[in-house]
């Protein structure tokens, strides 16, 4: 990825070592007063020797003067010098804010010339943000936009975007593109004379060349060209990464000697230069090449630091993304069942998960199995109330050769949670529904204490809410040609029918996606409609509502769901999502999940509209009986397996969360008619006993006539 900095003297360019991308910093010379003119060219000299304090502190000053002098634009160009510094740093989050402050300053400016420049550069530098973060799709539909606006109209700037853009088609998976859009660059560089820019896609074609097409000699050739043209121009940043990668290359051809000797200046320099990214792969590196325990959980620690300073921002979400050889180290060496478990969940971005406490939480009748898939190993770590053990996996089989009790809380690793878990077959041939109860966690930090049985409510009190049957038309280019569901409608009255509370639901014209909003005051929320999972762009992942309009999967993070117990998405996809080594898809239903919802039940793939009419008929009949949801949905299941339903129309459902909860119970009108009826009938008894014992009392207290002498009759 390239960072685009304004400023005046030499670029600079940083890597990623394994997953790379070209970042280069474009300087260009403001026009602004000579004082705040000279900070700045100071900030960049100091910026490409590494001295960062310094260049951060030089911009500082040189964005003040600006200020003070009204001088808006280079005030803005200089937040975005400071955002290149926070992001050499690691500083992620700072480098984002910095970004927006400068995109804030040009929008208030709006009328100006300059601004449109300005917000674009914004764009640029957040797109290499974004890359660096591992949210390769949204970088590239940043830098799409900006090639179809035109934005980047100079050489320069053409030559930044193919460099940038080939590091992404790379690491999405197309090689041979990442190099024609590389060399495209590479000319461009060499034709302006462009140094720093001929080192970066130099860099990104050797790094094609090692890892994607195991041509390891002219890999080391091209890094150790690279290192000699660094080193020639006295630039550290380019001598580290240099270093870094050959050190790769190196190691991969057998040369573990030759590796670590390269890494080990790398560490040196990644050190001296504060630079957590290539610190870190510094780390891991030598940790490979000397066989240590001890430098990998170093790397681990740099990586965690770093995703500490992006608290809870959403720039957390792929920060992990290739990173994980660094965990699998981690957990394939651990000594213990503890430290196991403890790596499992930090690769998934947790921690602070303790072995002791999953065990008190867990059913006496329930184990909790946390699947790893490693590059040529799988295993699962078995916890139950009793214990826990690490079992390796044969090829093929996902249940440890242990005894199991009835319900099986799982913790699916990578392409596992894209398996119909219930479907796996047993070594008796059943499948796994037929012997256990089953329900999915995304970590077991989402383990919850069992619930305590809460009172019962009214029926006239809500408890479901139900949007579905929208207007269909397609949205979104080239999407989905979307048709009416015709027993979306009945599927939610069926399910109105069968909860005794009161029920709210959308249908139609009123199946807006704003109806959500009040979704926190209602247990359950049903939505019967289509969707659709985006597999390149998780973010791009949408369920359709009336409008017509989506409700992106990066939406539901702004709904408030505490308070809803069950989610229940009848729609298609809405547990996929792209695998993710060390985590679970990111799918809708997790969404869901995340956004507070108890349990969510959603589906792997497209189920057929009769299909998901009858397992939620047979699901929410379980659930008015008082069956929790895990229990619910594979009694639904058994039925429509037993009834020879095939295997697409029951296996793709999976309930996530707290599976094993019953929902809070109702009464419902014909138990409370009943029960009137009943009272009334008490009533009337009694009243009649009340009636009987006052006529006999008044009966008693008559007063009696005197008696009449019997008198004889004549003979």
């Amino acid at each position: 990825m390239r960072m685009t900095f304004i400023g005046r003297g030499a670029p600079v360019r940083g890597h990623h070592i394994i997953r790379l991308a070209a970042l280069t910093l474009c300087l260009l010379a403001p026009a602004a007063g000579p004082e705040a003119q000279r900070l700045n060219k100071l900030g960049a000299d100091l910026l490409y020797r590494g001295d960062y304090d310094r260049a951060l502190e030089s911009f500082e000053r040189s964005r003040l003067l600006h200020h003070q002098e009204g001088e808006f634009r280079f005030e803005a160009e200089r937040w975005v010098n400071i955002g290149a510094i926070h992001f050499y740093r690691g500083r992620y989050l700072e480098a984002w804010t910095v970004y927006d402050r400068a995109a804030g300053l040009a929008s208030a400016h709006s009328a100006e010339p300059w601004s449109a420049g300005v917000l674009q550069l914004v764009e640029v530098n957040r797109a290499a943000l974004l890359q660096k973060l591992g949210r390769d799709q949204d970088a590239l539909d940043l830098y799409t936009r900006l090639r179809r606006a035109g934005a980047l109209p100079d050489d320069a700037e053409r030559a930044q975007m193919l460099s940038n853009l080939g590091a992404l088609y790379r690491r999405l998976g197309d090689p041979y593109k990442a190099l024609e859009s590389e060399q495209s660059a590479l000319d461009i560089f060499r034709r302006r004379r462009d140094v720093d820019g001929q080192l970066g896609a130099m860099k990104n074609m050797a790094i094609a060349r090692a890892m994607d097409f195991g041509d390891l000699k002219a890999a080391a050739r091209l890094f150790s060209e690279v290192l000699s043209m660094a080193q020639a121009a006295s630039n550290r940043r380019e001598v580290m990464q240099a270093r870094l990668y050959l050190g790769e290359t190196l190691f991969r051809a057998g040369d573990r000697a030759g590796a670590a000797r390269e890494w080990t200046q790398a560490l040196l320099l990644s050190q001296a230069l504060q630079a957590p990214e290539e610190q870190w792969k510094a780390l891991y590196g030598l940790g490979r090449a000397r066989l240590s325990y001890a430098l990998f959980r170093q790397a681990a620690e740099v990586i965690e630091s770093s995703r500490a300073g992006l608290g809870l921002s959403p720039l957390r979400g792929g920060f992990l993304a290739g990173k994980r050889d660094v965990y699998d180290a981690l957990i394939e060496g651990a000594p213990g069942v503890d430290s196991r478990l403890d790596w499992l969940e930090r690769s998934r971005g947790h921690s602070g998960v303790r072995l002791d406490r999953l065990r008190a939480l867990l059913p006496r009748d329930a184990a909790l199995l946390v699947y790893w898939l490693g590059r040529s190993k799988a295993a699962v770590l078995c916890i139950t109330p009793a214990g826990a053990s690490w079992v390796e996996l044969p090829k093929g089989v996902w249940l440890p050769d242990l005894p199991l009790p009835p319900r099986l809380i799982v913790v699916p690793d990578g392409s596992l949670a894209a398996a119909a878990f219930d479907a796996l077959t047993l070594p008796d041939g059943r499948n796994v529904v037929e012997r256990h109860q089953t329900w999915q966690l995304p970590s077991t930090a989402y383990l919850r204490a069992p619930t305590q049985s809460r009172p019962r409510r009214w029926p006239w009190q809500r408890q479901l809410l139900g949007v579905g049957d929208p207007q269909v038309r397609t949205v979104l280019p080239g999407d989905e040609n979307w048709t009416r569901l015709p027993r979306a409608a009945a599927e939610l009255e069926t399910v109105a029918r069968l909860l005794p509370g009161r029920a709210d639901l959308f249908k139609g014209s009123q199946a807006g996606k704003d109806r959500l909003q009040s979704a926190s005051a209602y247990p359950v929320l049903h939505l019967a409609t289509h969707a659709a999972a985006d597999y390149e762009n998780p973010a791009r992942s949408r369920i359709l509502f009336a409008g017509p309009e989506y409700l992106f999967l990066r939406d539901v993070a702004g709904l408030d769901l505490h308070g809803v117990e069950l989610v229940t998405l009848s729609a298609c996809q809405t547990e996929a999502g792209a695998p993710a080594r060390g985590d679970a898809p990111l799918s809708l239903g997790r969404a869901f999940l995340q956004a507070g919802a108890g349990s969510v039940v959603g589906t792997l793939w497209a189920v057929r509209d009769q299909a998901a009419a009858t397992m939620m008929h047979r699901f929410y009949r379980e659930l008015s009986g008082g069956a929790a949801p895990a229990a619910a949905l594979r009694t639904a299941k058994l039925a429509m397996l037993r009834s020879g339903a095939p295997r697409q129309d029951w296996a793709a459902f999976v309930l996530s969360g707290d599976g094993g909860a019953p929902l809070t119970p109702y009464f419902s009108w014909s138990f409370l008619l009943c029960c009137a009826a009943a009272a009334a009938a008490t009533l009337a008894i009694a009243a009649d006993r009340l009636r009987r014992r006052r006529s006999r009392a008044a009966a008693r207290s008559l007063p009696r006539s005197p008696a009449t002498p019997r008198t004889p009759s004549p003979e």
